[in-house]
């Protein structure tokens, strides 16, 4: 399994999808959509996309980390830029991460 940013993209717009059925949301999902402000995400939303991901790449992220960098941060929202940063960062197919 390929990841690099693309791919990596790639799948979390499959999963985001999956999750969007549940939400008004219609609008395209880009790397400046917040999951709080334009999708409606709860934090538990953003928790139960985060195992959705682990389950999709069969590999423990550090999500939780993820989460209290952006609080001690102050990030007014999560956007998908964001998530993509995270996964290009903690993903692992063997190679070194770049």
């Amino acid at each position: 399994m390929s990841t690099d940013r693309n791919s990596i993209k790639a799948d979390l717009l499959k999963v985001l999808t999956e999750f969007r059925d549940d939400w008004e949301y219609t609008d395209e999902i880009t790397e400046s959509t917040g999951v709080f402000g334009d999708m409606g995400f709860e934090s538990i939303d953003l928790v139960a996309l985060g195992s959705a991901i682990e389950d999709h790449y069969n590999q423990s992220l550090p999500f939780a980390e993820f989460l209290m960098n952006a609080t001690e941060q102050q990030v007014s929202d999560i956007t998908i830029g964001n998530l993509l940063d995270f996964l290009t960062e903690n993903l692992h197919d063997g190679k070194a991460s770049a």
